[in-house]
């Protein structure tokens, strides 16, 4: 069994799918496995240190010594492609400077492994990493046994939006649609929840009205995920960008294992897994998402049927069916000899 330790640079979603779920999957495995934002106190005894987008100036100095010093083994992982921030995400674009892009680059090419989650992003990443390999983001198994009322019809219907300050100008995109859903005569009413920004920053994109709430940031992972499981149908709006085109599909990896129906942009992400009209809903032309919504609210047994397709589909998408494809990342390579 190995010694493990998944070094993260945040505590945000990224590094629950790209960390904190590995290392427990790892560690269902008989692995002693730990994690964090520091280095364990016993790193030298380390077999690997997966590495989450290790950029900064003191941890690429760590990263650097590790390579040249020790035997540890140096597995870096990315969930986004940083070589292709959209200029309109003002905080991450500053963030991601070329001071940052090339210590990115610097140890991804010392790195002995590259993982991504998508194979979009392992194209780019190639360009800078000689061994990179895709490991999908996954979900607990624990979430496809959650039961759903799809068929209630006597309570307001729930369209939800997920997002955070990154994802917010992506939301634009729905903005109409979502304003007209909310004041949908349906029988029960509709409410538009959002989850990730805040009333104000709501109003500020045009979303308003007493069916509309902004339920802001949410910290833990497990308060986002029940907020979004009370979803009836999941609204993920994205713009035609190339850093877009390198995402995981995670609105689909959440809502098909919550059995949620899911609406989304016809990106490449969610052209790979969707099939419209059958396990959800794409969208091309901005008009399009009023329809797809009016259709999944005036009849529960489509919401069942497409929400218990996806939901059915999702179980290669649970930990339990990746946690090999993490082990054989941070195995040291057993050397075969004639």
């Amino acid at each position: 069994m190995g010694r493990f330790h998944f070094w993260s640079a945040d505590t945000a979603g990224s590094s629950y799918y790209r960390a904190q779920l590995p290392a427990t999957a790892l560690s269902w495995l008989g692995h002693q496995v730990s994690g964090g934002m520091r280095l364990p106190h016993d790193w030298r005894d380390l077999d690997a240190l997966v590495g989450c987008r290790v950029a900064k100036p003191e941890p690429t100095q760590m990263w650097q010594y590790l390579k040249a010093e020790t035997g540890v083994r140096l597995v870096l992982d990315l969930d986004d492609d940083y070589f292709h921030i959209d200029p309109s995400n003002v905080h991450a674009a500053a963030t991601w400077d070329r001071a940052m892009l090339r210590r990115l680059a610097d140890n991804m090419a010392v790195a002995d492994l590259v993982t991504c989650c998508s194979e979009p992003l392992a194209r780019v990443l190639r360009d800078y990493a000689a061994d990179v390999r895709v490991i999908p983001n996954g979900l607990p198994a624990q979430l496809l046994g959650k039961p759903r009322d799809y068929l209630a019809e006597s309570r307001p219907l729930s369209v939800g939006w997920a997002g955070t300050s990154s994802t917010v100008v992506e939301l634009p995109e729905a903005v109409r649609a979502l304003n007209r859903i909310s004041r949908y005569p349906r029988a029960g009413g509709v409410q538009v929840r959002l989850v990730g920004i805040d009333a104000r920053q709501a109003m500020a994109l045009g979303l308003k009205g007493r069916q509309i709430g902004a339920l802001g940031w949410v910290e833990r992972i497990e308060h986002y995920l029940h907020a979004v499981e009370e979803f009836d149908v999941w609204c993920a709006p994205y713009r035609s960008t190339p850093f877009n085109a390198a995402k995981f599909p995670t609105k689909w990896l959440e809502s098909s294992v919550l059995g949620i129906p899911l609406i989304a942009s016809d990106t490449p992400a969610y052209r790979a897994v969707i099939r419209h009209g059958e396990n959800g809903f794409l969208v091309k032309y901005e008009h399009e998402w009023g329809r797809y919504l009016k259709q999944l609210a005036d009849d529960p047994e489509l919401r069942q049927r497409i929400g218990m397709t996806a939901r059915g589909e999702a179980s290669g998408s649970i930990m339990q069916a990746l946690h090999y494809q993490w082990e054989a990342a941070v195995r040291v390579p057993v050397e075969v000899t004639a």
